[in-house]
């Protein structure tokens, strides 16, 4: 990578979460495909099953353990942070944000003995207030979804910059090619829409579950 940059057209592979399968499934296939990758680990949920996921609709799935985090590490994946609680953190308040950027940046540098210095937003979802929050906290690369990093500018940009979600319906072939990979405009509007639908219906979902728990 050169001083501008990676190459125009470039694709960085990641995996949000840090689920165990990323260790035992995804991790072997890029190693042997020689494609280097990033996990993004949800610090508070190390070791631990994905409760705060949705029941019933999400697979149950254990999340990278301590001693697997390392072992990523140690053979050349990059880990970043995807916050503490997987909360959305545009909604939380000053102090919530910071504790969130600030304390999975410190967990994983000592799990993973690297710098941590990229963080992909829980459900894509960012702003100014976030980046500038996540630069504060040492970061310098910032992952969101669909257009919530359209329009950023200068220092504000690489923390905000735009990802293509990659989910099980992809797997019908032609699927990604046509609404993701060089896809006319309407297609890709269309493919953001979706993305942004399946995010509120998610994000009602868990609402609705916490008040019933609550």
């Amino acid at each position: 990578m050169g001083p501008l940059g990676p190459p125009r057209g470039s694709i960085a592979i990641t995996a949000d979460d840090g689920y165990a399968s990323h260790a035992a499934h995804f991790h072997p296939l890029l190693r042997e495909l020689g494609v280097p990758w990033t996990v993004f680990v949800l610090a508070g949920a190390v070791g631990r099953s994905n409760h705060w996921d949705l029941g019933g609709v999400g697979i149950g799935e254990r999340h990278l353990t301590t001693e697997e985090i390392r072992r990523l590490a140690g053979e050349g994946v990059t880990i970043g942070s995807h916050g503490m609680s997987h909360r959305t953190m545009t909604d939380l308040p000053d102090e919530a944000l910071e504790e969130e950027l600030v304390r999975s940046r410190e967990i994983l540098r000592c799990l993973s003995d690297q710098g941590v210095d990229a963080v992909a937003y829980p459900r894509g979802r960012t702003d100014a207030r976030v980046a500038a929050a996540a630069r504060r906290a040492g970061y310098r690369l910032g992952f969101a979804l669909g257009t919530a990093g359209d329009g950023a500018r200068g220092a504000d940009s690489a923390l905000r910059l735009p990802r293509t979600a990659l989910y099980a319906p992809d797997q019908i072939p032609g699927l990604f090619e046509a609404t993701a990979l060089r896809a006319p405009r309407a297609l890709r509007a269309l493919r953001t829409a979706l993305q942004r639908l399946g995010g509120g219906l998610v994000t009602a979902a868990l609402t609705a579950r916490e008040r019933s728990d609550g």
